[in-house]
């Protein structure tokens, strides 16, 4: 199945060597197009056989072609493959403002979103999947065969891809900071504890957490009721958090959402 990636940025490029690196597609079975050669090159170089092309040949010669360009970018990309997309093609789109409906209506292709996520770089993770509704069961079975070579694919409606798309796709970034502001908190804090120390042990702690919760199947509130014991340092420590974090992912949710809604009125395919 020759398989076509239209822009290779940091989510295109990291989805193109997952699936490599995992055997889901041969380099033979790969095209590449990019604004940046470099990018492409580099890629090549790793894995010998890529055919790098244009956005329009690419149309021409892909049963299924991810366009992993912004949403703002993306009218003009499909420009260039006007004439060379059909009906018997996918065409999947990583860019979340774009509607299914509106999609659709710009293309003769069978069309799906894909929200990945960076942590598949390692194979692991979720993969958000919208299908619209033009596709086939076959069409869905192909994709989901695909992606779980990478990662846990999971169908959702377009009606909840924001807050979804904040828990996997942005998730990591979040919980990062979390982790970091975390450890420099400690720091300023007491100014005997390093700040490399402070994060070797709220990393070691996150990932033994994690553990906890997928292998020992506890849940996050037995774990705080484990830890956190009556009139402790920990219940304190959960009491102000409890007063703070709610209302800030509360604005994070509802900020994110009006941005997207603004995003998808000024978009124009």
């Amino acid at each position: 199945m020759n398989t076509g990636f239209v822009g290779i940025g940091s989510m295109g490029g990291m989805l193109v060597r997952a699936l490599l690196r995992s055997g889901a597609l041969a380099p033979q079975e790969i095209w590449l197009a990019n604004r940046s050669p470099a990018k492409i090159d580099a890629i090549a170089a790793d894995f010998p056989g890529i055919h790098i092309a244009g956005a329009k040949q690419i149309a021409a010669s892909c049963d299924l072609i991810l366009l992993c360009v912004s949403a703002a970018d993306a009218s003009g990309v499909l420009a260039q493959m006007d004439g060379e997309l059909d009906s018997d093609q996918l065409l999947v789109t990583t860019a979340a403002a774009i509607p299914l409906s509106s999609l659709e209506d710009r293309v003769p292709c069978r069309v799906a979103k894909l929200i990945p996520s960076i942590t598949q770089e390692i194979g692991a993770g979720i993969a958000l999947v919208m299908y619209g509704s033009r596709l086939s069961p076959q069409d869905r079975n192909l994709l989901d065969n695909l992606l779980r070579h990478i990662s846990k694919p999971v169908e959702i409606s377009e009606s909840v891809a924001r807050p979804a798309i904040g828990l996997t796709s942005g998730g990591p970034a979040l919980l990062a900071y979390l982790l970091q502001s975390m450890a420099d908190e400690a720091v300023r804090s007491n100014a005997e504890l390093s700040p490399e120390l402070a994060r070797e042990l709220v990393q070691e702690t996150a990932g033994a957490t994690m553990r906890l919760i997928n292998e020992a199947n506890m849940s996050p509130e037995e774990i705080m009721r484990r830890v956190a014991v009556h009139g402790g340092m920990t219940a304190l420590a959960l009491e102000i958090l409890s007063q703070h974090v709610p209302q800030a992912w509360r604005k994070v949710f509802q900020a994110t959402s009006e941005r997207e809604t603004k995003t998808r009125e000024s978009l124009a395919l």
